[in-house]
């Protein structure tokens, strides 16, 4: 079986790290027989410092579906059209707000050196910051802060070009090329759903929990709940239950196929 997790919030608790723990529990599923993958609204470049060396040669489906990283190879990019691009630019300015646009490694920003949200980015310390120049085969563009978000967000929506995807637990909105999701791309990875077991926490999360075989939600969030085998609870003890469940859901699917 192929076991997909997403990692803020599913295994990376303080969005620095992974555990040792819960990385061996990981590494528990591949001496099963299991393949294991990383599916994340972060590109390949802010996952691979989450986690030891032993997990590089593996699948990373980045920026919500828009790139995959495999055996330290992009093998797969779906870049925002460059007119579109130059269109959410210009929206940016209109409605005075900064953005984080991905590219296939290094990254453009506009905003505030100091914002939150950017201790996340590069925290290997891996790429280097271009000018919007230099910006080619955009993958994600991120809204970081905007002085009226709720009008960026209504021209944003009347557009059918791009797609949306939304921070449950931030005022951040993930612009993407249309038709992208964490499922299309493990799909187009050869990845059958019946042969996935997914871990996920948000709402980016919802087009493998609607197909996988079984999916584990980690919170409670609504538009996951329906479509979730099990839940764990985000408590103190959600590590404890979230490596029981690993090994669980690892000797429960040992033998299928993958």
């Amino acid at each position: 079986m192929h076991f997909i997790f997403d990692i803020d919030g599913t295994i990376c608790f303080d969005g620095r790290s992974v555990s040792p723990a819960i990385q061996d529990a990981l590494s528990g599923l591949e001496r099963r027989g299991h393949r294991i993958g990383f599916a994340s609204a972060r590109p390949y470049r802010d996952i691979l410092p989450l986690l030891e060396e032993r997990f590089h040669n593996g699948l990373f489906v980045g920026a919500n579906g828009a790139m995959t990283w495999h055996r330290r190879q992009l093998t797969d990019l779906t870049p925002l059209d460059e007119d579109t691009l130059a269109q959410l630019f210009a929206l940016a300015e209109r409605h005075a707000a900064s953005c984080l646009v991905d590219l296939e490694w290094h990254y453009h920003y506009s905003g505030d050196p100091a914002h939150p949200f950017m201790k996340m980015v590069d925290p290997g310390r891996l790429a280097r910051q271009v000018a919007r120049a230099e910006v080619s085969r955009a993958t994600k563009l991120l809204f970081t802060e905007c002085e009226d978000a709720e009008s960026l967000k209504q021209a944003l929506e009347q557009r059918g070009d791009i797609r949306i995807h939304h921070h449950s637990d931030q005022q951040i909105m993930d612009i993407t090329a249309g038709g992208v999701d964490k499922a299309s791309a493990l799909a187009r990875h050869g990845i059958a759903a019946d042969q996935m077991v997914c871990f996920g926490n948000d709402s980016n999360d919802l087009s493998m929990f609607a197909v996988a075989r079984h999916a584990v939600l980690i919170g409670d969030h609504p538009q996951l709940l329906p479509h979730a085998r099990e839940r764990i609870i985000r408590d103190q003890h959600v590590e404890r239950e979230l490596i029981a469940a690993i090994q669980r859901l690892g000797e429960r699917y040992a033998g299928m196929p993958h």
